[in-house]
């Protein structure tokens, strides 16, 4: 096991002594748990970041390439706002 030095505002490091002491543990296992707790957390936040955004990806593999946005926009500006027909004519 390794040893580190960090630097711990005089605060924080009273609340970890008295957590330490409440849980009968010591300084560097609370701060060892903590640690570990955070990481898991970041790493399951990434993980459901991935598989929200799944779905997404796999209709952007279908649709990219398929059409061109100039087009779409051509069309609703012709057939929307033309001048022959009025502002809400595609309403």
């Amino acid at each position: 096991m390794a040893k580190v030095m960090i630097s711990i505002p005089d605060g924080l490091l009273k609340k970890v002594d008295r957590a330490a002491k409440k849980q009968r543990r010591s300084r560097s296992e609370v701060v060892r748990e903590a640690l570990r707790a955070d990481l898991t957390n970041h790493a399951a936040q990434r993980r459901s970041w991935k598989n929200a955004l799944a779905p997404l990806r796999k209709l952007e593999q279908q649709w990219v390439g398929q059409w061109d946005s100039t087009d779409i926009i051509r069309y609703y500006r012709d057939t929307c706002y033309s001048r022959h027909r009025n502002f809400y004519g595609c309403l």
